[in-house]
This record gives structure tokens, C-alpha cells and sequence, in this order.
């Protein structure tokens, strides 16, 4: 893979960040939780360490170049070079806006600049754990939605748990998929049904057993209809930084127009602040 890339090029040093000095974890914001060498134990909203496998989709990362796009503070990213990956991690670039909910009826620019700090703590924390690790992994900033082709041909690109807080979630997977050769993983937060979501649950169990009554295979194709459904809310000025609730036939679909067809998708329970939250994931291979 390396022998495709020219790494003496001026392009090529221009596109990986430099890594920055870090001095103080207390300059940190662990989004994972994860034990740092030297440190201990960090903090963060999700614990991902006993099932970082199943969160991955069981996909073997052996001697595979790999695009981790939305990479926080790196926990996937050092778990997958334990795997023997050698990893590019992509993140959102400093003179980016993230993807906040544009809520004309507060300062959602105020939002934004609080995101600034935060990205930044995370960014702090991934270089923190680079050293530690002693990792290799090369680090791109910029726009999800215009990811540069300098990167090269990769084997294996992820999104995990990143499609719900973008804007357009198909563009950021179509500007990934043009490098990648073999393996698309996308992990994201189980839905609950389509006609839970879009009825609420005393309609819900009405469709539910209407679909019942007209079969089987009738229910099960229904319920498991791609729909991916829009949470921002102007009543209730909720959610901030969330677009999507996504289902994984939508998930599929979309691969599917980019030509990765061949998919298998599972489930599994992780913790987000000591809670018990079920996410899936879709392992779509390239066959177009």
C-alpha cells in the first residue's frame, strides 16, 4: 500500500498534521475511556473496552491500511493498531464549523466556539495517547464532506458513531468510499423501529399488529423499512449536535449506491456515561 503513496513528496508531508507537544493530561478531553501507559485509567462518555471487537464489526485489521474518520481522542485508533492496522485518522480541522443545529432562537454560534474548545481538548488528548502508545498513525485534518485524494487508496474506512452528528451523511460517506478498495464499517446508535419512531408507541403497536395480521415476512419487511429520521426539534431546542436517528437498511442503501453490497450487519451493548446503550454495525464490502 505504502509503495503507492510518494512519502517524499511535498504534498504528502503537507497533508499529515505534525504531532503537537503535550504536556499536562489536565489539556485533555478523553471522549472513549481508555488506559493511557504512564497514566492509568481516563475518563470519557463512552466505555467501549469490552466489546471493542463487536463495535468494530469482527473485521480482521491485519496488515490493513485503515481511514478512521472522526477520530476524538483516538481510543479506536490505537485499539485498531493493536490489530496490526496501519492507521490514518481523520478529524475535523480548525478552521471548520461542526455540523451544530442552526437554531435561529439561541446563539448557536456561541455553540460553535464551545465546540472549538472541546475539539480541541480532544485533539490535545489524541496526541497525548499518540506519545504514550508510542503509536505510528498519521492524522489528517479537514472537512469530512472534501477528504483529500493525496491520502491514497486504503483497504478499510470507518464512521463510527459520527453519521448522526453530520449534516449530510451520505456525502461524508460518498468522499471516503473513492478510497476505499475493500471495507466499509459504520457503527451508530440503534434506532427503535420505523413505526415507533415515526408514530410514538401507542400507534406504534396499532401498525405493529395490523402488520401482523397481513403476514409474517410482510411485518418483518416493514419494520425493517430504510429510514433515517430527522431529531432536531424547535420546540424543545433539542438536539444541538444530532441530525440523524438512522436505521441500518438506510445504511445499507447508501453503500449500496456506492458500490459496496455485499453487507452484514450485528448488534451489541456499550456503555455511555455507565449506561447500557445498543448500537449496530454495518460491514459492507466493495463489489462494484
Amino acid at each position: 500500500m505504502k509503495g503507492e503513496i510518494d512519502m517524499t513528496s511535498s504534498s504528502y508531508k503537507e497533508l499529515y498534521a505534525k504531532p503537537m507537544v503535550v504536556n499536562t493530561i489536565d489539556e485533555c478531553e478523553f471522549y472513549h475511556v481508555m488506559e493511557v501507559p504512564g497514566v492509568g485509567i481516563c475518563g470519557g462518555k463512552w466505555d467501549l473496552r469490552d466489546g471493542v471487537d463487536q463495535y468494530l464489526g469482527g473485521v480482521n485489521f491485519s496488515g490493513k491500511r485503515v481511514l478512521e474518520l472522526g477520530t476524538a481522542s483516538g481510543f479506536l485508533c490505537f485499539e485498531m493498531e493493536k490489530r496490526e492496522a496501519d492507521v490514518v485518522s481523520f478529524d475535523i480541522g480548525e478552521d471548520q464549523e461542526w455540523d451544530i443545529i442552526p437554531f435561529v432562537q439561541y446563539d448557536y454560534k456561541k455553540k460553535i466556539d464551545e465546540f472549538r474548545i472541546f475539539c480541541k481538548r480532544l485533539k490535545n488528548a489524541y496526541w497525548y495517547a499518540h506519545k504514550a502508545n508510542n503509536s505510528y498513525a498519521k492524522v489528517v485534518y479537514g472537512s469530512i464532506y472534501n477528504i483529500p485524494e493525496e491520502i491514497g487508496a486504503v483497504d478499510i474506512a470507518t464512521f463510527c458513531s459520527i453519521l448522526l452528528h453530520l449534516r449530510d451523511p451520505f456525502l461524508a460517506l460518498q468522499n471516503a468510499a473513492k478510497l476505499v478498495k475493500e471495507t466499509i464499517i459504520v457503527t451508530d446508535l440503534a434506532p427503535d423501529s420505523f413505526y415507533f419512531s415515526l408514530f410514538g408507541f401507542g400507534n406504534y403497536l396499532r401498525a405493529l399488529a395490523k402488520l401482523v395480521l397481513l403476514g409474517k415476512h410482510s411485518a418483518a419487511l416493514n419494520l425493517q423499512f430504510p429510514y433515517m429520521k430527522f431529531l432536531p426539534n424547535f420546540r424543545t431546542l433539542e438536539h444541538k449536535d444530532v441530525w440523524w436517528q438512522l436505521s441500518p437498511n438506510i445504511i445499507i442503501n447508501f453503500l449500496g449506491i456506492l458500490g459496496f453490497t455485499e453487507t452484514k450487519v450485528t448488534y451489541h451493548f456499550h456503555e455511555l456515561f455507565g449506561r447500557k446503550q445498543k448500537l449496530f454495525t454495518v460491514v459492507a464490502k466493495r463489489t462494484a
